[in-house]
């Protein structure tokens, strides 16, 4: 199997920053970015939640989207309670899901957005690293985008993907935040892992920030 060579795991710390800086953003606290060693054919590095990852270069180490507890018994209950969503589209088209996601508050509408904008951002930063234009909705084939277009379907509203892929571009294009994402991509290409200090490259939470389509 070929290894990871320079120029991909550069990338892959571009991908791993852009999540970083954008979910700090709206106030999703991150904890760590990795990256997999130059020339590493698999690599495997611990989650936050005990378990260990692998078939993947990088990882972002966040906290995870915290649902009203109601609703979380309710996915529980019809077997959809996955931390990437799986399972949303179908279960809360269900009178019952859809009057448990239309309880959802203006606040936690902006958690679950925020998480999604975070998710974009990594693919987004990539892409500019790469000098490509940026390309995110519709890409069912990149986890992130899959991961993000099914918890879209706690917000029930049919732009939320495209509204949230502006946000992501948009976002880690201005320069000071962009200089965020340069920098924590540098530390991580150095290190190979930022926790300890991560917060001296992120951004403050902007309050109100992911805002709703209009």
């Amino acid at each position: 199997m070929r290894g990871l060579t320079r120029l991909e795991r550069r990338e892959t710390c571009f991908h791993e920053a852009g999540h970083a800086v954008a979910f700090a953003l709206g106030g999703v606290a991150v904890r760590r970015v990795a990256v997999a060693p130059e020339g590493a054919a698999a690599w495997r590095t611990p989650s936050d939640n005990g378990r260990t990852c692998s078939d993947l270069w990088g990882l972002c180490v966040k906290s995870e989207l915290v649902l009203p507890r109601q609703l979380l018994r309710w996915l529980m209950s019809e077997g959809a309670l996955q931390p990437d969503g799986t399972g949303y589209e179908t279960i809360l088209k269900s009178p019952e899901g859809r009057a448990q996601v239309e309880a959802l508050t203006q606040r936690q509408q902006r958690e679950i957005r925020a998480q999604i904008v975070g998710l974009l951002a990594g693919p987004a930063a990539e892409q500019i690293c790469r000098g490509e234009p940026v390309r995110l909705g519709g890409r069912p084939e990149l986890d992130d985008v899959a991961k993000a277009a099914a918890l879209t379907w706690l917000l029930l509203g049919d732009d939320e993907l495209a509204h949230a892929a502006m946000l992501a571009e948009r976002s880690v294009r201005r320069p000071e935040v962009w200089a965020r994402v340069v920098g924590l991509a540098t530390a991580l290409e150095a290190a190979g892992e930022v926790g300890d200090g991560i917060r001296a490259f992120l951004p403050g939470a902007e309050p109100g920030w992911p805002p709703a389509p209009r």
